[in-house]
């Protein structure tokens, strides 16, 4: 079995999918595992069709066209001390940091992980077996004035790098606060 090209925390490709169209995929899996890449796809009846494509379509074996890995949300490699905020499917990029960052001496890191509710996530219980004590994982219900409050994180300026990925409100609040 050859060895996939390497890859670092944060990174995504392209695949090419049966129909055509191309779609850029978020790297979950932990980047110092080069045997497979591993991705995460909502099915979204809603949108553009790529993922409902990709997960009708594509069975277990398949091979996909897909392009060489490449990172736009890089973990700054100076920084020992990291706070991710993550929201549905957001969680991708920020499960493959977090993987790196435990064999990273003296890193620390923590996660808020926002959902509608404990059922609307399947990561919720990898997060709990993976990394536990250093989750959080509030529920809002779909209720915005039941919101998680980040204000406590970004109330005292720290020294955590701040890395967010989720659906727009939660990404604004995030850079309102901070």
């Amino acid at each position: 079995n050859d060895a996939l090209a390497a890859f670092t925390a944060g990174s995504h490709l392209t695949l090419q999918l049966p129909a055509g169209m191309r779609r850029n995929y978020s790297l979950c899996g932990d980047p110092a595992d080069r045997s497979r890449y591993q991705i995460a796809v909502k099915r979204d009846a809603a949108g553009r069709g790529g993922s409902v494509n990709l997960v009708d379509a594509v069975q277990e074996g398949d091979l996909l066209p897909a392009s060489a890995p490449r990172n736009n949300f890089a973990l700054e490699r100076r920084a020992s001390e990291f706070l991710f905020i993550a929201g549905g499917i957001g969680i991708t990029p920020i499960l493959s940091m977090m993987r790196h960052l435990r064999r990273v001496p003296g890193a620390r890191f923590s996660l808020v992980y926002c959902t509608r509710d404990a059922q609307g996530t399947a990561f919720a219980d990898v997060l709990q077996q993976e990394f536990a004590g250093l989750v959080t994982l509030p529920h809002d219900h779909g209720d915005s004035s039941a919101a998680f409050d980040f204000w406590p994180l970004f109330e005292s300026p720290g020294k955590s790098q701040v890395y967010c990925c989720g659906p727009r409100g939660l990404m604004e609040a995030v850079a309102d606060m901070s």
